[in-house]
């Protein structure tokens, strides 16, 4: 590797959209959910997971997959050893699942905060653009937004001691 070689300066642009795309491909059907639903999503894709390996340990220990694919010599059923197994995995999906909440609850969190410029309150989205509060909240939710006067501010600007109609 040339050690004087110029970097590619849309190698850093070409990535990010990579890992965009990667991120939307594997959050697809996840992203726009609400806390509770994309909770019970996860739960039923990490249960789908185990309930796979608990399967796997089971369909091994009856019909011996090692000696039906020809790499190991037949042994005899081990139920107890299926048991212990299918615990285990069961214990291992409780710990899944109450870390995944707990990382879940953080990344909303932290998701509520919006970068907001300290002089002319536009909004920072996703593509790293500045736009205005008005078009963050109609790209964002779909809101239109119109304009109107509190009290307080009508008083102090325009005299009014009324809400104005």
């Amino acid at each position: 590797m040339n050690m004087n070689a110029r970097p590619n300066p849309f190698y850093d642009r070409r990535k990010r959209k990579l890992l965009r795309r990667l991120y939307a491909l594997l959050h697809w059907g996840l992203i726009d959910l609400d806390f509770k639903t994309l909770l019970k999503r996860m739960a039923q894709l990490v249960a789908t997971a185990f309930s796979g390996i608990i399967l796997v340990s089971w369909v091994n220990e009856i019909y011996d997959l090692p000696y039906l694919l020809g790499l190991a010599e037949p042994t005899p059923a081990n139920l107890y050893e299926a048991s212990i197994e299918t615990l285990w995995c069961l214990f291992v999906l409780f710990l899944v699942l109450i870390s995944t909440r707990a990382l879940l609850k953080q990344i909303r969190y932290l998701e509520g905060f919006l970068p907001v410029c300290s002089f002319c309150k536009k909004i920072r989205n996703d593509a790293g653009e500045w736009v205005e509060l008005e078009e963050f909240m109609h790209q964002r939710t779909n809101v239109k937004m119109t304009h109107s006067l509190c009290p307080p501010c009508a008083k102090e600007h325009y005299g009014y001691e009324d809400e104005p109609a």
